[in-house]
């Protein structure tokens, strides 16, 4: 794999070999876990007739609407439309930019982010770093063959640029097997969850298979962003299958793709972006009344007498 060109040395500096076993035992326990709630819920709903719930446990979607690029600002819970299984809801109360944020940053550091492209990916993370919120935290992952947790949620803005600047790496990419790491972790439900991700779409290394990475991601409240480095080839070429995976990834949970295709492009503006549009979404609560109570739940979000705009949230959630 290569990213934008050139080559890094091997080895991550980051981990010895008992440490390597014991993460990758951690990710194979991972898919087998994705893989077993698959088949308990498809079993499940072959033995039994779907029943209905009239309960109280509140579901939460995440949604950002826009008029063009501008965020569109002031709505009331009674502007929002949502459809769950098919079955129209009512949003009981909503808030927007309310809620502190936890951005988990992965890294490709399988190929070329030496030089100028670690420099660059470096001023990406410190500015975001600089745009949090005051209560929000970073994380930052980086992976080639090996996924590593270098920082775990901080404030401290020194310690993820030494991180940055100390990585280094060479080999294959597990872009599923970070991924998963990423977004299966414990997180605090006062606060939401946004993955970033940088890569070229390329895996050869990932223990799990997208599918159950795509699982395992739907199980969570994470909203998953990824920006891409793309080639642009004389003759044109198939892009890696990595590629559509991550744009169907990041669409199922709300978040944004985005490319970048010159190799001298502004990573902090690209990263910045993420950040802004998932700071400016309403975050909508409503009690799910005439639903199945088990199985995948099919979300449609709409705004009502407003055509035009663009409305983006998580394509469904497990129950």
């Amino acid at each position: 794999m290569d990213l934008l060109g050139g080559r890094l040395p091997a080895g991550s500096g980051h981990s010895d070999p008992a440490e390597d076993a014991d993460a990758m035992t951690r990710l194979i326990a991972i898919g087998v876990c994705t893989l077993c709630l698959s088949a308990h819920i498809v079993v499940a709903q072959q033995q039994a007739p779907p029943t209905f719930r009239a309960g109280t446990d509140a579901v939460t979607i995440e949604v950002s609407v826009r008029d063009r690029a501008r965020p569109v600002t002031g709505l009331q819970p009674a502007d929002f439309v949502v459809s769950d299984s098919g079955v129209s809801q009512t949003v009981a109360t909503l808030t927007y930019g309310v809620k502190p944020i936890d951005v988990t940053v992965v890294l490709d550091v399988s190929l070329s982010v030496t030089g100028s492209m670690l420099e660059r990916l470096s001023r990406a993370v410190r500015q975001l770093m600089a745009d949090r919120g005051r209560a929000d935290r970073l994380k930052l992952i980086t992976f080639n063959t090996r996924v590593s947790r270098i920082v775990e949620f901080t404030t401290d803005a020194d310690a993820v640029d030494r991180a940055i600047l100390g990585a280094t790496g060479g080999g294959g990419s597990a872009i599923w097997d970070a991924l998963s790491v990423a977004t299966v972790s414990a997180s605090d439900p006062d606060r939401r969850q946004l993955v970033v991700i940088f890569t070229d779409g390329s895996d050869s290394g990932s223990v799990l298979s997208p599918e159950a990475v795509s699982q395992v991601i739907e199980r969570t409240s994470a909203a998953v962003s990824a920006v891409v480095a793309t080639r642009v080839l004389l003759v044109p070429a198939p892009a890696p299958a990595g590629v559509t995976t991550l744009r169907q990834l990041t669409a199922s949970s709300g978040g944004v793709y985005l490319p970048i295709v010159n190799s001298t492009q502004d990573l902090t503006a690209t990263f910045k972006r993420v950040l802004d549009e998932f700071r400016s979404t309403y975050v909508l609560h409503y009690t799910p009344t005439g639903v199945p109570t088990g199985g995948f739940h099919p979300l449609t979000v709409s705004v009502r007498g407003r055509d035009g705009l663009t409305v983006k949230a998580r394509r469904g959630y497990f129950r």
